[in-house]
């Protein structure tokens, strides 16, 4: 395939995927990597000012749920998880994010962090909720691939919930929970 085929392919893909509009953008099929991405119905988004700026999908990642006590004494696994996860971009170019506690994002490429902190939750049978979060801060000291990000979506999950009932915070090791999702990161139309 010629160079310039190439290029027009990838930017067709690129262009499909950062389409303006809220819960209706989608992207194409790659013609290098064979992936796919679409925004479900239902999930949560910033609004029409915002548009996809890029999706990733979680390759490997768990929830981790630690035991706790709670005020009246009695004991429970904790509601909320810390997140461990790895992230690979929907086309090109494959990048990488390493997802972990914060709940925080940083690019493999340029080590470039955002902090999220939720908005709306969109809870779902038999899996962790969908999430619509916004950028709290970006804690990196130069510019990189994740600044222009304004909010995070987390749809398409599966797994992820943590276990239930009473525990022993001083012997119930945390647990980790594997789980699957797609992240959306938005940035303004404007951009």
């Amino acid at each position: 395939m010629r160079a310039s085929k190439k290029a027009a392919l990838v930017l067709a893909a690129t262009a499909t995927l950062i389409a303006p509009g809220a819960g209706t953008a989608s992207a194409a099929t790659d013609g290098f990597a064979g992936t796919r991405f679409h925004l479900p119905p239902g999930a949560p988004t910033p609004g029409s000012d915002f548009r996809i700026g890029s999706a990733y999908r979680v390759t490997t990642g768990t929830q981790t749920y630690a035991c706790t006590t709670n005020p009246d004494g009695t004991t429970t696994w904790a509601t909320k998880s810390t997140p461990e996860a790895r992230l690979q971009r929907y086309g090109r170019p494959a990048t990488t994010i390493h997802h972990y506690a914060g709940p925080r994002w940083e690019s493999d490429r340029d080590h470039s962090i955002i902090l999220g902190a939720v908005d709306v939750t969109v809870p779902k049978d038999g899996t962790i909720a969908w999430l619509l979060l916004h950028v709290a801060a970006h804690e990196n000291t130069t510019r990189g691939e994740l600044d222009p990000v304004q909010f995070i979506s987390r749809v398409n999950t599966t797994g992820g919930v943590g276990p239930t009932g009473a525990c022993n915070p001083g012997t119930d090791a945390p647990r980790a929970v594997a789980y699957t999702a797609d992240y959306v990161f938005w940035v303004p139309c404007r951009l």
